[in-house]
């Protein structure tokens, strides 16, 4: 069960981002690539640094007489990711559409885990494309530089930034209307549907007023990395004893301070020959690479946990 207190408090300080870049402070506008970056890589990066633990603890009875099990997990998953780069270097425009597709299931698979629809995969799918393509549309002139580069095709994008600004309104609707809908026809209770409504509207203002990073930082860490946090936290209480945050901490900050330093590395033999425009894209390949494991691993996460929930009931 994900805390109410920190859902409250991430609604409300998502509110005062929204006020704050709405009245256009140019202080939250000329920092924001910055916060951005600090809040993806002190809270974005990590929630994925214990996926080797839930590998373990989710086949820890298969597991158990296999003294080959490390090189197993570490030999798939690292080996997953050199081929997704790989594919990067050479199929970009697929690459792309892949960590799209990925993003958007992963997205909307983690923003409804707690509701009735967690198994219904058209609202996963409009759930993930609502938070992931309206920062994008509603910000074009920022996200086109970068999507071109990643996908190395100039022709890829036709549409200009008005037009972008029309179809993130239209698809906020829909996400809305979708949501009315399932109340409409008892799929989903008002106090659930209402909810659902309620961070629709959240999410959509500050997509579209809040600078492009400042939006997407907000909600890939706040209401995507936290809530995931949460999740693999109480997975660890059930299988072992006295688990806890402090914990937690201590078993991602080994792997988190690889991954950022991996990240660091990679900008800084690069940082000499490269514009903002393509660290920001280097650093979103990075991104595409390690999300593709990590999406897997809480795929099975979240199986293990319906299968378990459908066993006590």
């Amino acid at each position: 069960m994900r805390n109410l207190s920190i859902k409250i408090f991430v609604q409300i300080l998502t509110l005062i981002i929204t006020l704050i870049s709405f009245s256009n402070q140019p202080l939250i506008v000329s920092s924001s690539l910055v916060i951005a970056i600090l809040l993806i890589v002190f809270i974005g990066i990590p929630h994925g640094a214990n996926d080797h633990l839930l590998f373990f603890r989710l086949f820890q009875n298969k597991l158990r007489e296999n003294n080959k099990s490390g090189i197993l997990f570490y030999g798939s998953y690292l080996g997953l990711i050199f081929l997704y780069a790989l594919c990067w270097y050479f199929f970009p425009l697929f690459s792309l559409g892949l960590f799209i597709f990925i993003s958007i299931y992963h997205f909307g698979q983690s923003n409804l885990y707690a509701s009735p629809l967690k198994s219904n995969l058209l609202a996963i799918l409009l759930s993930g494309i609502f938070v992931l393509m309206t920062p994008i549309l509603a910000h074009l002139e920022e996200a086109k530089p970068i999507i071109l580069l990643l996908s190395q095709n100039e022709n890829l994008i036709s549409i200009n930034f008005e037009q972008g600004r029309q179809i993130s309104v239209w698809l906020g609707i829909c996400t809305l209307l979708f949501w009315f809908m399932l109340i409409i026809i008892k799929k989903m209770s008002w106090k659930t549907g209402l909810s659902e409504i309620v961070n629709g509207v959240l999410l959509f203002n500050l997509f579209y007023f809040a600078p492009l990073w400042i939006g997407f930082a907000v909600y890939f860490t706040l209401w995507h990395s936290v809530p995931s946090i949460e999740d693999q936290i109480n997975f660890f209480k059930k299988k072992c004893d006295n688990y806890h945050l402090g914990k937690y901490i201590k078993e991602i900050l080994p792997y988190t301070i690889l991954a950022i330093f991996g990240l660091i590395i990679t900008l800084k033999f690069s940082g000499g020959f490269i514009t903002q425009v393509q660290g920001i894209s280097l650093m979103f390949a990075f991104i595409a690479v390690i999300t593709l494991p990590h999406m897997i691993m809480m795929e099975l996460l979240y199986k293990q946990i319906g299968k378990t929930e459908n066993e006590m009931n």
